[in-house]
């Protein structure tokens, strides 16, 4: 009898170790540290904060804007193709054996998205590669170990438990506690049997416990995208125009355990005309909810003037359907001189569960003699698709 409790716990001690880091593996896997907009969203400047945090996200993601208290029909979707058609397949030992540069490759995520700015039909996509992260839990071998070894140290208690209960069991000649025995030794394998659950149970709870310690974690991306304008001028026909590009650089530090700095640097080309916009923000707070603060100065070469009497580029296609609300419009805008902005913004993000993510800010902006022109109320809510 002793034998057999012996090499029934040995047995499962094997296969649970042998599968122990990959179920890790697989935790780690579908865990998300931060929740920021799309950047299709962001080029297109319909994201409540204008200085974005930089991001390593692995799950599918849907934006959507809300407009006048309703969700809007604009939306962004985000994902990680190499990532999800490839690396996320992988054994943890294959992933680890990868090079940096396929790792960061892993990162590179894809998002497109479409939204009504200004009365007008916006499309965009975007190309974002992570540069640089100080924490990645993906790549965090010791944070693996350690769930690891506090597996094998379940294991051992429970094998340390039968070694001493079969022990007593041949030790004793009473038969009622024979019995007593027997049961606590089915009670002991009724619990090895269940120790995955348990075990996957401590692992989310450790992974939680590692991205609300990480929510502000030292990063830096660089991203690129495309605008289109269009108009559904029929059934049977769709006007479409290449509104621009623009590229940016956006980086995080991590200040403390509550505070992250971030800035951004992001350049807009429009047909001959070119946008430029520098930020700065600082948030504190964690990773179920935190608030900001932002500024950004932005030197624009193409914006609506009213005052001109030709406002619009002649070859621009939708310039009669302009009507501005957000500001944010890619028409081609007859500008002969550039003009300086600020704007400065006060939000926070609010996780309302797991998954799902409540995003708005209140911008204010200013001329370059700091006069206050407009304020404008942003909201979206963010859905990780799992």
């Amino acid at each position: 009898m002793q034998k057999i409790f012996l090499l029934f716990s040995l047995f499962v001690f094997s296969i649970l170790a042998g599968t122990a880091q990959e179920e890790v593996y697989d935790e780690v896997k579908n865990s998300d540290v931060s929740i920021p907009s799309a950047p299709a969203f962001a080029m297109l400047g319909v994201n409540p904060e204008m200085v974005m945090r930089p991001s390593d996200l692995r799950s599918f993601k849907v934006d959507w804007r809300i407009k006048n208290y309703n969700l809007a029909p604009d939306l962004a979707i985000e994902a990680q193709p190499f990532w999800h058609l490839y690396y996320k397949k992988r054994t943890f030992e294959e992933y680890a054996a990868t090079s940096r540069f396929a790792k960061k490759l892993s990162t590179l995520s894809l998002s497109a998205g479409t939204a009504k700015i200004d009365n007008i039909n916006h499309a965009s996509y975007s190309i974002k590669l992570n540069l640089y992260s100080k924490n990645n839990i993906i790549n965090d071998t010791t944070l693996l170990n350690d769930i690891k070894s506090e597996q094998r140290y379940q294991l051992d208690f429970f094998n340390q438990q039968i070694d001493s209960l079969v022990i007593l069991r041949y030790q004793t000649t009473d038969p009622k506690q024979k019995e007593k025995i027997d049961r606590e030794l089915d009670g002991i394998r009724y619990e090895l049997k269940n120790i995955s659950e348990i075990s996957k149970l401590n692992y989310r709870n450790i992974i939680d416990q590692y991205n609300a310690e990480n929510w502000n974690n030292t990063m830096l991306d660089a991203a690129f995208g495309s605008v289109y304008t269009y108009d559904n001028g029929g059934v049977d026909s769709l006007k479409v125009k290449r509104a621009g590009f623009a590229l940016w650089l956006n980086g995080c530090l991590k200040m403390g355990d509550h505070g992250l700095i971030s800035g951004l640097f992001r350049y807009a080309k429009i047909v001959d005309s070119s946008n430029k916009m520098f930020g700065l923000s600082y948030r504190y707070g964690s990773q179920k909810y935190n608030f900001y603060a932002e500024v950004a100065y932005e030197r624009l070469g193409n914006y609506f003037d009213p005052n001109q009497d030709v406002p619009f580029g002649e070859d621009e296609l939708f310039a009669g359907k302009y009507i501005e609300d957000i500001g944010y419009g890619w028409l081609d805008f007859n500008n002969t001189n550039s003009k300086t902005q600020y704007t400065m913004a006060y939000g926070g993000d609010f996780k309302l569960s797991r998954n799902i993510l409540l995003n708005f800010a209140l911008r204010t902006q200013f001329t370059s003699d700091i006069k206050l022109t407009r304020l404008i109320p942003v909201a979206n809510i963010i859905c990780l698709m799992k």
